[in-house]
């Protein structure tokens, strides 16, 4: 997918950015370029490397953030290869490339924030349909009455709504879908059609409060067994989600952050105090 092919051109950029720089170090001294290294190197190189983000412009635009696809349009319409040039000032075409190397990378790195806001949004909505809809909140104490999988059947539903589709991790790390329980491969089509990120979450049901820290460590240590997998341009990498549903609202546990991932703690109570009464115990606990 996109994803896939930015990366192997983004590191080719770099190589040529390196090629650049040891070609600058090499003309200090001379001042002249005496093997035709630009010419016969880095401007074939760079006509290379623009025809390949024409053809990448072409079969992914439409799929790609719309600022970032912007800034791919704008760079092809500007950038040249330094091909009309003689002499080792061709080596400036480089700089260009670097540029908006650096300024696609930053753009599509926004579709993290998308996600995380889209994802925070879904629990957002559930936890106060679970506080003002009675119909919702019976579904939920079934559930969890029942089995921690009827819970993340639920869960999955609901974020599904929201444009994310939710997923778990199986013993041996591999993803595996919250409603079906089959391997997330299975389901590749269907996710890239519908989804607007794969997002990692843990569900754990809290029944005794005393147990809440506990869980949490133990989802957190299976969500850590995630590897990468063939949808990996659209799981939000940067933050992974960990449910403790319980029955009455508890204290929220701070986010835990290691080795660049965000482990967000999400308290869902399914049976919640009615609002007016959760906003008393709120008051008199201030």
């Amino acid at each position: 997918m996109w994803f896939d092919r930015w990366v192997a051109i983004s590191a080719r950029i770099a190589g040529l950015v390196d090629a650049g720089h040891l070609m600058a170090l090499t003309l200090a001294g001379t001042r002249t370029d005496d093997f035709g290294v630009g010419k016969k190197w880095v401007v074939p190189e760079l006509e290379a490397l623009k025809a390949e983000l024409q053809q990448f412009a072409a079969d992914y635009c439409a799929a790609l953030p719309a600022d970032a696809a912007t800034a791919l349009k704008r760079f092809l319409e500007r950038a040249g290869t330094g091909s009309g040039i003689e002499g080792p000032s061709n080596i400036q075409a480089i700089v260009p490339f670097e540029i908006f190397r650096s300024e696609f990378e930053y753009l599509i790195r926004d579709r993290e924030l998308e996600a995380r806001t889209l994802t925070e949004l879904a629990f957002e909505h559930l936890v106060r349909l679970l506080a003002v809809d009675r119909d919702t909140r019976l579904k939920w104490v079934r559930a969890f009455d029942s089995h921690e999988t009827h819970c993340e059947q639920l869960g999955a539903v609901h974020l599904l709504s929201h444009g994310i589709w939710g997923f778990k991790v199986s013993s041996v790390g591999s993803a595996t879908d919250l409603v079906f329980g089959e391997p997330i491969e299975t389901q590749v089509v269907a996710i890239r059609r519908t989804a607007r990120a794969l997002v990692l979450t843990e569900w754990k049901l809290v029944r005794n409060g005393d147990d809440i820290n506990a869980l949490a460590n133990t989802a957190r240590t299976q969500s850590k067994l995630y590897s990468m997998g063939v949808l990996h341009d659209i799981v939000l990498k940067s933050t992974r989600y960990i449910i403790l549903v319980s029955k009455k609202q508890l204290q929220p546990l701070d986010d835990f952050c290691e080795t660049g991932v965000t482990y967000r703690h999400i308290v869902m109570p399914v049976d919640p105090d009615p609002p007016s009464v959760a906003a008393k115990k709120s008051t008199k606990a201030a």
